[in-house]
């Protein structure tokens, strides 16, 4: 699956890097991702028993005159051939690519609580300064989180959460002790 995602979002990138709207095509690709990120015009979307025209008329009414043409037909086409729970993942590869082209990189930071702005900002400069790329930070808030935080950033993960500590720290001592 991650192939085909991977294929269709570049198709959508090589489109848009051909018509010059690049920083466009990214703007229209945020706003479906946003719109159908946890909603559920999603769900509605990959439900088997909801037929086609219903959903092309769910996307006409969401996304008509919002989104370039290639983005809307790719929409379409996922409807056509059933492949409607393709549209997010390979949406989402779509912005990375861009992001990439144009130097930036999003960074999900994730704490046990919320963190301030200078604290969100000192870790976008020490991501920035890893990657020699520009860091979009999207913070959330996950009370499982002992303390600390986790990056989630190009598929990685940076742990840096008191958990993760203990795990380590477990991990040592059960080596020592094999020793």
């Amino acid at each position: 699956m991650a192939a085909l995602r991977d294929r269709y979002a570049y198709e959508l990138f090589e489109i848009s890097k051909e018509n010059g709207s690049l920083e466009r095509d990214l703007e229209h690709a945020i706003l479906v991702r946003d719109t159908l990120t946890g909603t559920e015009a999603l769900s509605f979307l990959t439900r088997q028993n909801v037929p086609k025209p219903a959903k092309r008329q769910l996307l006409h009414k969401a996304f008509e005159d919002r989104i370039s043409w290639h983005l809307m037909g790719f929409m379409y086409r996922m409807v056509k051939d059933k492949r409607e729970q393709m549209i997010l993942p390979v949406i989402k590869r779509y912005i990375e690519l861009i992001n990439r082209q144009m130097g930036k990189v999003e960074a999900e930071v994730v704490s046990a609580k919320e963190l301030s702005p200078r604290q969100i900002e000192t870790i976008r400069k020490v991501l920035e300064k890893k990657t020699d790329m520009k860091v979009e930070i999207k913070a959330g808030v996950n009370p499982d989180v002992i303390g600390g935080f986790y990056v989630i950033m190009d598929g990685r993960i940076f742990d840096g959460t008191v958990r993760n500590d203990l795990r380590n720290m477990k991990a040592r001592l059960k080596r020592s002790a094999v020793q």
